[in-house]
């Protein structure tokens, strides 16, 4: 009884093995044919691996299984034989790898392993089968990312840099270079500025180094103080940086004598200021009269930060009457690094001017129709010999003549309120007086725009009137009264239904029969007076908008964007919105607004303007698009078509790159429930190998007919008598072409 119990065991495991070595040679002969793809990834993050489930037209999905390398047992396997994806059975064998992968359906199908390890490397084929198509094989090849060495950063001349490269000067050139060894893949070197790309062009050179040659032809004066950054890259590891702080000498930015220019008194002295800005090293001031330095007057010169004063004494003579004095600023480290700043230095004195009202005008209470009278008020010497009147910036008087002295506006407007200034000169210059404002009170009119507006309005339907007027004064000393005609009816509205907020006065409306729909009045009143011209508003039937005008497109081939931009029709009397349908071009062009066409728009965007951004559109295809408006009481018709839009592939790149640039982030909570998944499954798994050692020898008979069934699917599985359990008839068997037999 023993030998014999030993001799069928030592029968089976010879088959088991013969098995195992026939599909082995199979498999690795199979994945010859196959393209591989290659997978980075850092050890100790997550990897995923893709694989296309995408079933042909008319069949569906029947089981997918993961191998590694050339083994011939799954790594992972996905059953939907019962239904669709969400309710597939997950499977993994229970070694260290399969606790760690699962495999995601949703966002496009791939296998995730959790914390790569070194021994994870390898080539994954995934393995898919149809109910009634050829099976489908993809290779991936999992890499780990080996990270490049530190950086090391050399100046122009070949020097290491420690920590700070420079000093640099400014409008001069800057060249620092960044070398890295080692890394795989090979690593990307690119330069950054706080945050941002500035240089991202590298070479390799001998030894495998690879460097990022930084240039700039003109040094900018933001750079002083700023810090560079070299990053080494191997996607996906993450960055190796070296950081260099920049030392730039700047020039002088500005000089100013800022001491007001003022008459100078002959014989008196006067101390004027001098300040530089922006000069590092701090600048080197010096004053000069007519161009000769000033050897013998006395100055001081005081440095901080970023500034450089210098106090002049001066004592000036009637000879230096209209010479030129300048204030010099230089570093010594820029050659001809220069800034001036000049004046003429005047011994008499330009006209000193103000502005004054009439003694018999209250500037509080001026109203329209008052005569106003001002007066340029003029110290001069030699006397001004020229006057101009500015109201704003519009001259509006001007005499060559003292004449000119007074300016009278009799019957003033509310449009001559505003500043008022007096230009006075003479052979020395000119003076400004300051601004006088005046203030002119007015009786209130409707605001610019608002005088006759019409509001759409349905029946029953509550609507907000709004009357909005100019006034001074305003604010609580506007009152408001409102009337409703209708035909040659003119009622007066309560003044409990009027709200009063500032210039702005509304109330609320609800036409319930046709007869109320009429024409609103509102009158304003102040203090000045009455609102001579009521502002009118029509309440009219509420009608359907009309369709939009002048639409086009316009595109853009840096950045990909395809825009349907369009101007707004007749809102029908309420707020309407727009909506653009794209469809493939062939569609029905008969389609109405809301209503789908043949085979319905591939999708519709909703906008409060008539302006659209295109996507998910295919290059060389052409579609169509429907623009049109919509309110409470429907769609403009018909809408509006634009036909033969196409993008092309260049501009569908650039549109896929900035979608997979908003792409990457994991999420956590999906992944430790993967994880609990993977601990089911696993027990699972156990489970199931009980059973399908139990039907070994079954397995064995079957094995070498099933080896020669090539890229056949199990759609025989519904052949199964109902009075057999499927679980006890199944098993899974891998053959020569890739596909997967049910038995």
């Amino acid at each position: 009884m023993t030998s014999c119990f030993i001799l069928v065991v030592y029968f089976f495991s010879w088959i088991l093995w013969d098995f195992q070595q026939s599909l082995a040679d199979d498999v690795l002969d199979f994945q010859k044919e196959l393209a591989t793809k290659v997978v980075w990834a850092a050890q100790g993050q997550d990897a995923e691996l893709p694989c296309d489930l995408t079933a042909p037209p008319g069949d569906r999905l029947n089981m997918v299984l993961w191998f590694k390398d050339s083994t011939g047992i799954p790594l992972y396997s996905l059953d939907s034989r019962t239904g669709d994806l969400t309710t597939a059975t997950h499977w993994a064998i229970s070694d260290e790898l399969g606790t760690r992968s699962y495999f995601l359906t949703n966002g496009g199908a791939r296998l995730r392993i959790a914390r790569v390890t070194a021994q994870d490397e390898g080539v994954f084929r995934c393995r898919v089968d149809f109910f009634n198509s050829p099976t489908r094989n993809f290779r991936v090849n999992l890499t780990l990312v080996v990270s490049p060495e530190s950086p090391t950063i050399l100046d122009g001349k070949g020097d290491e840099v420690a920590g700070v490269a420079g000093p640099f000067l400014e409008g001069y050139d800057l060249q620092l270079s960044c070398h890295v060894t080692g890394g795989r893949p090979q690593p990307e070197v690119t330069w950054w500025q706080e945050g941002l790309l500035i240089d991202d062009i590298s070479e390799s050179v001998r030894e495998g180094a690879v460097v990022n040659r930084l240039f700039l032809s003109s040094v900018q004066r933001g750079l002083r103080g700023a810090t560079l950054e070299c990053r080494a890259t191997s996607i996906p590891a993450p960055p190796v940086i070296r950081r260099v702080a920049l030392e730039v000498y700047l020039k002088p930015l500005n000089v100013k004598i800022v001491t007001s220019n003022e008459v100078l008194s002959a014989g008196k002295s006067r101390q004027l200021l001098c300040e530089s800005t922006g000069s590092v090293p701090p600048a080197r001031l010096s004053w000069l009269l007519d161009g000769e330095p000033i050897k013998h007057a006395a100055t001081v010169v005081a440095d901080s930060i970023n500034s450089t004063k210098s106090v002049l004494t001066l004592r000036p003579d009637v000879e230096d009457d209209r010479k030129e004095l300048a204030c010099r600023s230089e570093n010594p480290h820029f050659p001809g690094g220069i800034l001036e700043d000049r004046r003429f230095l005047r011994i008499a004195y330009p006209p000193v001017v103000s502005v004054t009202l009439g003694t018999d005008v209250d500037p509080e209470n001026l109203k329209e129709g008052d005569d106003v009278r001002l007066t340029c008020e003029i110290r001069a010497n030699p006397e001004a010999d020229k006057i101009i009147w500015y109201h704003g910036t519009q001259v509006v008087f001007r005499n060559d003549s003292t004449n000119g002295r007074v300016l009278t506006i009799q019957g003033i407007r509310r449009e001559d309120a505003g500043e008022y200034v007096c230009v006075a000169s003479n052979k020395e210059g000119a003076a400004r007086s300051r601004a006088l404002f005046l203030s002119i009170q007015f009786a209130p009119v409707c605001k610019p725009g608002t005088e006759e507006v019409a509001m759409g309005a349905m029946r029953h339907e509550t609507l907000e009137a709004r009357c909005e007027v100019l006034a001074s004064p305003g604010g609580s000393t506007l009152k408001f009264s409102w009337t409703y005609s209708k035909g040659r009816d003119v009622l007066p509205i309560p003044a409990s239904r009027i709200v009063h907020k500032g210039h702005v006065s509304t109330i609320q409306y609800a036409p319930v029969s046709e007869t109320d729909f009429g024409t609103l009045a509102c009158w304003a009143t102040n203090p000045v007076g009455r609102q001579l011209k009521p502002c009118l508003i029509s309440i009219v039937h509420a009608k359907r908008p009309d369709p939009p005008r002048s639409c086009e497109l316009r595109n853009s081939s840096s950045t990909g964007r395809l825009d349907v931009v369009c101007e707004p029709g007749s809102n029908g009397g309420l707020i309407q919105h727009f909506i653009l349908e794209v469809c493939e071009a062939g569609q029905d062009d008969q389609a109405r607004p809301g209503q789908k066409p043949n085979g319905g728009p591939l999708y519709r965007l909703l906008g409060p303007v008539p302006r659209f951004t295109l996507h998910s559109l295919q290059p060389d295809t052409e579609y169509r698009a429907l623009v049109y408006a919509k309110n409470a009481m429907g769609s403009s018709e018909p809408p509006v078509s634009i036909n033969g839009v196409k993008i092309t592939a260049a501009m569908a790149k650039l549109t896929r790159d900035d979608a997979l640039a908003s792409q990457g982030k994991v999420n956590m909570s999906a992944f430790w429930t993967n994880i609990m998944s993977n601990v089911i499954i696993a027990g699972i798994g156990a489970i199931t190998c009980v059973i399908l050692i139990t039907f070994t020898t079954f397995i064995a008979c079957r094995v070498r007919n099933s080896s020669r069934r090539v890229g056949r699917t199990s759609s025989n599985l519904n052949n199964v008598p109902d009075h057999i359990s499927k679980p006890s008839r199944e098993s899974l068997v891998e053959d020569q072409g890739g596909g997967i037999s049910l038995n």
